[in-house]
């Protein structure tokens, strides 16, 4: 039987920098991947609920809901939910009855944290971080870099020289996220990647050993986690038997854990600076997105100039 994930609640402070306002107990764990606005546990008397085990969110909403109730049915309606014992309530600034609410969380020692972002970019914010986090993940060989903003999974077989690929694009200002073992998942048909916990900011670069890259680069040079949004297949140029693209009129797709991910196939030959073609790629990746294509527009152009010389 599978070990449940969790996450704690000190880490999920850490990683967005609350303001912690009621410090609870150092046990309190998010169990379930989600943010509870809480809306039926505030309303009801009568209805028996377990314990919440996911994150809380109060804000506007719930401030407004709470404002309509006299001081003893606005305690009884906050009390209705902390005796359920959740891990975590984040409030923003919206949310008006904070003093009362910490007296409450004193005495179930809840942890309750402020956060200045507004609500609706709250929820998305945390949930996603949340659902990342307790995810199952597969762990693919390849490495992970972010270009101007684009999750690109480099891959190709051992030796092809993704690392060092990695390396020059990161020099030229792009992020490094992973090396070699790469923990992707499927969230809502997105594909997610982070570093494998054992090559978590390291980078393996033949003839130099295993580099440091915040150490060496900067701290600002990595990312946690991207979301995957190309693929990119590194291949040496055998010429009798690989088939390469050449007019590119077509996105082509690979499939990883059920995601469809757009993909490219490039030839490592000698004088080709492989970064160079990889921001290309990715240029050539969100013309296509919105509706460009450099092929038709050359064909059309090939047509134009040839009805004229008839």
């Amino acid at each position: 039987m599978s070990k449940q994930k969790s996450i704690s609640v000190k880490s999920l402070i850490k990683k967005f920098n609350f303001e912690v306002l009621c410090k609870g107990s150092s046990r309190n764990k998010i169990l379930i991947p989600s943010l509870n606005r809480t809306g039926v546990e505030l309303a009801s008397k009568h209805i028996v609920f377990e314990n919440i085990i996911s994150a809380v969110l109060w804000s506007g909403n719930e401030s407004k809901f709470l404002s309509q109730l006299t001081k003893k049915k606005m305690l009884e309606s906050m009390d209705n939910v902390l005796r359920l014992k959740p891990p975590v309530i984040i409030i923003t600034k919206a949310f008006k009855q904070t003093d009362q609410l910490l007296r409450l969380a004193k005495k179930y020692s809840t942890t309750i944290i402020f956060s200045a972002m507004p609500s609706a970019q709250l929820y998305v914010t945390v949930a996603q971080w949340i659902n990342e986090q307790m995810a199952e993940y597969t762990t693919i060989h390849g490495t992970l870099v972010s270009v101007y903003g684009v999750g690109v999974l480099l891959q190709g077989e051992s030796g092809v020289g993704k690392s060092e690929v990695a390396l020059e694009l990161v020099r030229k200002g792009h992020l490094f996220i992973a090396d070699d073992a790469v923990d992707v998942t499927n969230l809502a048909d997105r594909l997610y990647g982070r570093p494998n916990a054992i090559a978590n900011k390291f980078i393996e670069v033949r003839g130099l050993g295993i580099l440091n890259i915040p150490r060496m680069l900067g701290i600002e040079k990595t990312q946690d986690s991207s979301i995957i949004d190309v693929v990119i297949e590194l291949m040496l140029d055998d010429k009798k038997t690989l088939q390469f693209e050449r007019l590119g009129d077509h996105l082509k797709t690979k499939g990883l854990e059920k995601v469809q991910v757009p993909y490219y196939k490039l030839p490592i030959t000698p004088g080709r600076k492989m970064s160079d073609l990889i921001e290309t790629a990715v240029i050539d990746l969100k013309l296509k997105q919105h509706g460009y294509s450099s092929a038709k527009d050359y064909m059309d152009n090939y047509k134009k100039v040839n009805r004229k010389n008839v």
